[in-house]
């Protein structure tokens, strides 16, 4: 019975037509924290950054076994398709890696490399001026097999550790012996074997595959150091090369030539492949890692795809060539009084306008002409075309006082080869020591002033042409201080490079010695002419200083 009582019981309160006992909703629990999404900061994200350059690789990484490399950059940025700048050579492409812009801007070429310090005061630095100027106690080095990088490349004057070593094994011994005491803020690493190889067995070939397989492995050195040192996720690692190769040559446009392997390791980089990179973009992305800003004169950026918080970047922009404004210029020559009030304050010797005369306009000199002189449209009015010519300043001299020279040069790249003919000069130049001075013009490569005592004392002062100078007018000027033993040569008005010291044995010899002469040598026999228009040409018995050269560059300025 009592059984019969609970079954009844449950059934009805099971029935649809029975109320259910009210229930109280449970109290909402505070929502879950969603996940923050990771910050990525990749700007002043590391404290070291290595550059490894492997000569004449390009982008034949693919090609061949490359285990170290292809362990170091799993799941990082790589790219098969940086983009060289022509000509597809050593010194434009190493130059464009470490100063962040183009050939045409940085003038780098393997000869002149070879001989002449970059200047510590270019327009477009290095990677190394940028990060000394802004880190005045961080460690730099560079560590090459190819020397002339560290003559003309990397700058001179700014504390970099600079090393070579006679073939890639030597090189990597060095570093590593480098990386027992020292841990630099930036690295570059040049490696020569591939482009050796390449160019004496053929680029592609068996052989150079192979070579390219064992530097894999000295680059895995590297690496494995870095490691040792645990400093590794405080590092920014890029492999790249500055060209690649076709047969046994480089140089041209081919796919095979320009497009190079680039590959980018750190904490904060993107396994992604990278996009529309060049070669000059390296600087950049080692300038970015390390916190600092691009110098406003660089054209490199950064491409996308290398670090996670940097999106595809926009096209390079690109700049005028310095002193493009003047090379296509023509107008009337203004009044004299205005040239007067800029060198009001100088000690003029002549001012020769060339506007159908070689007259002196100020009249303090006399000039004569020899050979055959044309007057053809130049920078203001007219100028005079001097390859079968000269004009010579009558009883002008020097002594041992300062003086200096302005003058507008519109020059063909084409001269005989090793000539050096004279723009102006007061001295025999069959020989460099014999007595007097020249400044004379070498076509594709650059100006040199030289004095000689006579005896066996002499001087050579070089600085290398704008890469667009052969494109038309170009100004020059140069300035002898005696009273400083210093030279200088300024291109349209700006100084790059280093000033001249005159030497003791010249420091109290007069400059003079024979005829001064526009166009030709003290003698007027020199054999090869100088294939230049020349206008405007200015001369003082004191140094133009930079507050002149600015006014003076008023005066020219394009209205």
């Amino acid at each position: 019975m009592l059984l019969a009582s609970l079954l009844f019981f449950f059934a009805a309160c099971s029935s649809k037509d029975s109320a259910p006992t009210p229930v109280d909703p449970p109290e909402p629990g505070p929502e879950p924290e969603p996940t923050p999404p990771e910050v990525v900061v990749s700007k002043g994200a590391y404290k070291h950054v290595f550059i490894i350059g492997v000569d004449g690789g390009g982008a034949y990484f693919r090609e061949t076994n490359t285990p170290r490399c292809d362990e170091i950059f799993m799941h990082q940025a790589t790219t098969y398709q940086s983009l060289m700048a022509l000509p597809t050579m050593s010194a434009q492409g190493w130059a464009s890696i470490l100063h962040g812009v183009l050939p045409k801007f940085h003038g780098c070429t393997n000869d002149i490399i070879a001989a002449n310090p970059y200047p510590k005061n270019s327009r477009y630095p290095s990677i190394f001026r940028v990060v000394r100027e802004a880190m005045p106690d961080a460690e730099l080095a560079s560590f090459v097999e190819w020397n002339p990088i560290n003559i003309g490349i990397v700058e001179d004057g700014f504390g970099v550790e600079k090393q070579t070593g006679n073939g890639d094994a030597e090189v990597i011994g060095k570093i590593l012996n480098y990386l027992n005491s020292k841990t630099p803020t930036l690295m570059f690493v040049q490696l020569s074997s591939p482009d050796d190889v390449g160019e004496s067995k053929g680029f592609g070939s068996d052989i150079y595959l192979a070579t390219l397989s064992t530097v894999d492995a000295l680059v895995g050195g590297i690496y494995d150091k870095l490691k040792q040192k645990e400093i590794l996720d405080e590092t920014l690692f890029i492999v790249t090369a500055d060209h690649g190769g076709i047969n046994k040559t480089h140089g041209g446009d081919s796919d095979l030539e320009k497009y190079v392997f680039m590959g980018v390791a750190g904490k904060t980089v993107d396994h992604s492949t990278i996009v529309g990179a060049e070669g000059r973009d390296v600087a950049a992305i080692a300038a970015y890692a390390l916190g600092l800003d691009n110098p406003e004169t660089w054209t490199g950026r950064l491409p996308g795809g290398v670090f996670k918080d940097v999106p595809v970047a926009d096209e390079h922009q690109e700049q005028d060539l310095p002193g493009t404004e003047y090379r296509q210029h023509h107008e009337d020559t203004p009044d004299i009084s205005i040239i007067q009030a800029v060198f009001g304050q100088h000690d003029v010797i002549a001012y020769l306008p060339f506007d159908e005369s070689i007259d002196d306009a100020y009249g303090n000199i006399e000039t004569s002409q020899s050979g055959t002189i044309q007057y053809e449209d130049a920078y203001f009015g007219k100028g005079i075309v001097l390859n079968n010519g000269y004009v010579t300043l009558k009883d002008v001299k020097v002594g041992t006082g300062s003086f200096s020279v302005a003058l507008w040069l519109k020059a063909s790249p084409i001269t005989p080869v090793d000539a050096d003919p004279s723009i102006i000069s007061n001295k025999n130049w069959q020989e460099g020591v014999y007595k007097g001075f020249i400044l004379s013009y070498r076509g594709s490569k650059d100006t040199k002033f030289n004095v000689g005592n006579g005896s066996k004392g002499r001087m050579d002062y070089t600085r290398i042409l704008p890469s667009n100078y052969d494109e038309g007018w170009m100004h020059v000027i140069l300035t002898v201080d005696r009273e400083n033993r210093k030279v200088r040569i300024y291109y349209d008005f700006v100084f790059e490079g280093e000033e001249a010291e005159i030497p003791d044995v010249l420091a109290s010899t007069s400059f003079d010695s024979l005829t001064l002469n526009l166009g030709q040598d003290g003698t007027g026999k020199l054999s090869y002419k100088l294939p230049a228009q020349m206008d405007e040409f200015i001369m003082t018995r004191d140094v133009l200083t930079e507050s002149d050269v600015a006014s003076l560059k008023t005066y020219y300025q394009p209205r």
